[in-house]
């Protein structure tokens, strides 16, 4: 009976010695029970020195932005809207944000601080005071650098909302309007209140896939070590070690042997010795590998051109892959940074012209890059369609000259000013005339 309840108590069965797949014990037991986006020393020794933390957390946000944003107004120029590229550069925006959201990832939130002298650092930030000489500055800051001013006040059940006003940056108390915040992936109400408000690393799941990959790496490194083993059988060697001195005799011995080993040179022994040499066979260790490749990149939905600059053979194109991974970065990285876009355009449209737009509209490029051969197959069709259009008469001249200099169609600008330039010859007006009258008279004999 005894052995029965020890049985049942340890997650089995009577009789077959392992929980049953009915039941949820395995759940329980390979579970670790606590969360690795609580610990800050943790997760920032492992992405300072493991090279495969840093391109999971880096990669994906590079890919993101490495295309930057477009900026839509009806109430801007094309020249008002180039300053605010400029200014993007000028203040390094876009690298803040971007590093931003890769402290997003690695600590599960982030965000960017705007260092404007307007008001005190608690003061709500007035935008409309921002002038064209104001200085300002983008930080970006990870989670634990910006406490929440109720945090772990005795009796409060809700540590972090969004009616906190303050957070704590380096002692100094900063009002929430200026900073930005970026939260990870959302996790579960049971679980939310032991992340103080903010979202779970993106290697909280990563944990048994990245113990997998490295230790399959300690392993072959182990074995590499024990891969070539030489064996002698030595005449009277029990004897010897029972003697004096007998072990350094020996000792002696094989070392000789070891040194003479070369191809340059002969190994000679007792007649009555034998040297025999043992190999180890890795066979099904580069299996092993492949299989925590392909662990590591489905739970971080990145193809593996990205984290280890191969893909897996005989599979597909890898162009699935891409698209997939795509749809990934605009869904979780891109819909995200929408925001954080749109209040860096206000702040830098109000210190370039002293206004705010009311109809701004934040999109990113296409992740999709074409080759060379695309892109020209992508103008040569833009091309006969502003030709098509300009013939009907749907367009201008100088409307389609102005297509062409956008979109870069032909490999010099086009002066927009010269009225000799058309795309397709017009024809004179008699010639016109007498095509409309033509037209009309055959309208007229079909009724």
């Amino acid at each position: 009976m005894c052995n029965l309840i020890d049985n049942l108590t340890a997650g089995g069965t009577y009789g077959t010695g392992g929980a049953p797949l009915s039941q949820s014990d395995p759940g329980y037991y390979n579970l670790r029970w606590y969360l690795v986006s609580n610990d800050r020393n943790l997760l920032s020794q492992m992405y300072c020195e493991m090279g495969l933390i840093q391109t999971l957390v880096d990669q994906p946000v590079d890919d993101a932005f490495a295309l930057g944003f477009e900026l839509k107004s009806g109430q801007l120029e094309a020249n008002d809207i180039e300053e605010v590229y400029k200014y993007f550069e000028d203040h390094k925006v876009n690298q803040a944000i971007g590093q931003a959201f890769k402290w997003c990832r690695l600590y599960g939130g982030g965000g960017v601080l705007v260092a404007v002298p307007i008001g005190k650092p608690d003061d709500p930030l007035d935008l409309t005071r921002i002038k064209p000489d104001t200085p300002i500055e983008f930080i970006a800051t990870d989670m634990w650098e910006l406490y929440q001013q109720k945090l772990n006040i005795p009796g409060d059940l809700a540590p972090f909302t969004d009616a906190d006003e303050y957070y704590d940056y380096y002692s100094q108390r900063v009002h929430k309007s200026r900073v930005c915040t970026i939260k990870g992936k959302e996790p579960p109400s049971f679980v939310r209140p032991r992340l103080r408000g903010w979202g779970m690393s993106e290697l909280e799941k990563m944990v048994r896939p990245i113990n997998a990959y490295y230790k399959n790496g300690n392993v072959v490194y182990e074995l590499l070590d024990e891969a070539k083993v030489d064996v002698y059988r030595l005449k009277g060697l029990n004897a010897a070690l029972a003697t004096a001195g007998g072990s350094n005799t020996v000792r002696q011995r094989v070392q000789m042997s070891n040194m003479l080993k070369n191809y340059n040179h002969a190994l000679t022994m007792d007649s009555t010795d034998e040297y025999d040499q043992k190999v180890m066979n890795f066979s099904g260790l580069d299996a092993m590998a492949q299989q925590n490749h392909n662990d590591v990149a489905a739970n971080m939905k990145m193809p593996q051109t990205k984290i280890f600059g191969q893909s897996a053979a005989g599979f597909n194109s890898g162009e699935d892959d891409i698209e997939n991974y795509n749809s990934t970065l605009r869904s979780e990285i891109q819909a995200k940074a929408k925001h954080l876009y749109m209040t860096m355009v206000k702040i830098a449209c109000q210190q370039l012209f002293g206004m705010i737009p009311d109809d701004l509209q934040i999109s990113f490029p296409p992740l999709r890059i074409l080759s060379a051969e695309g892109e020209e197959k992508v103008k040569d069709s833009q091309m006969e369609r502003l030709i098509k259009a300009q013939a009907a008469g749907l367009i201008s001249p100088l409307d389609a000259k102005k297509a062409i200099n956008a979109d870069s169609l032909i490999g010099t600008e086009i002066d927009e000013t010269d009225e000799t330039f058309q795309l397709e010859p017009e024809e004179p007006d008699a010639k016109k005339e007498e095509k409309k009258n033509s037209i009309m008279k055959r309208l007229f004999r079909r009724k």
